[in-house]
């Protein structure tokens, strides 16, 4: 993902779209980069891409070297657009590749004028429910795989509002929701312009404290904690984080959201696992 200089817009009209998705084309050409997920936002974008002959920091460069190019021979400005380098998160897990697809089809909603994901013309979404045609960079059995190659369910997935339920977190769903916690305050951190630091454990112990239904063996585990008086502590911390920070609780709120999906959808999202050459990068 990137944002634009001092949270200015990068795209500016559909047809600065249009020409991002023609970049897009033309990596995956150049460079084997294949899109699983993407949203275009005003000022940012969100890819969730796989780079299996590597090269990404390369393909990233072209992508947004020329589409900066083109913004600014369209508009007759000068210097970046971006604000550096893209921020990336590698995706080696399964619970952690459908929530970030998830958080990038929802991303819209934060629009006030976007209530429906499949409604927002400039992300993957109404691809993946065959809304538009496929693009040759555009892939979709991947995560579809994991619901079966059931597009309605994973539609249902995407849409569903629901607060997970009792059942318990296992500490390999608590590890990719950790993966999915450092994501959501990457970017947070990004289009803030605050310092992230060790954020993400926080933040997950705070959504997991709301949401409930995990033991404490199991976030040993899954957070990678060395003894059960260090997750007292991190608790302690997180606790006396969000009194003194009020923007966290929004975080820990964004979290929530992606992972705000039933039982039963939990119970299929989170079977098996990705091997190592499935590997898929955000």
């Amino acid at each position: 993902m990137n944002r634009g200089v001092d949270h200015a817009p990068i795209f500016y009209d559909d047809s600065d779209r249009i020409e991002f998705g023609q970049r897009l084309a033309d990596i995956h050409d150049r460079f084997g980069v294949d899109i699983h997920a993407y949203c275009l936002m005003d000022n940012h974008f969100h890819l969730l891409v796989h780079c299996p002959e590597a090269g990404l920091s390369a393909a990233m460069q072209r992508l947004t070297s020329l589409y900066t190019r083109h913004v600014n021979d369209r508009l007759g400005r000068d210097g970046p657009l971006m604000r550096g380098r893209f921020h990336s998160k590698l995706v080696d897990d399964e619970s952690y590749l459908v929530l970030v697809c998830r958080y990038i089809h929802r991303n819209p909603l934060d629009r006030v004028d976007v209530d429906d994901v499949a409604a927002y013309r400039w992300s993957s979404h109404r691809t993946y429910l065959g809304h538009r045609s496929r693009p040759p960079w555009m892939q979709t059995s991947t995560v579809l795989g994991r619901f079966g190659g059931d597009v309605d369910a994973f539609d249902a997935f995407v849409r569903s509002d629901a607060v997970p339920g009792s059942r318990c977190w296992s500490a390999g769903e608590i590890a990719g929701l950790l993966g999915v916690a450092e994501h959501v305050v990457g970017e947070h951190a990004m289009m803030s312009g605050i310092h992230a630091g060790g954020l993400a454990r926080t933040v997950t112990l705070l959504a997991l404290d709301r949401i409930g239904g995990c033991s404490d063996a199991d976030l040993l585990v899954g957070l990678d904690m060395p003894s059960a008086s260090a997750l007292r502590a991190a608790r302690w911390r997180a606790c006396t984080a969000v009194d003194a920070d009020p923007e966290l609780a929004a975080v820990v709120g964004m979290l929530i959201s992606v992972v705000a999906v039933g039982v039963g959808e939990r119970d299929g999202m989170f079977a098996g696992g990705l091997t190592p050459g499935e590997r898929v990068t955000r």
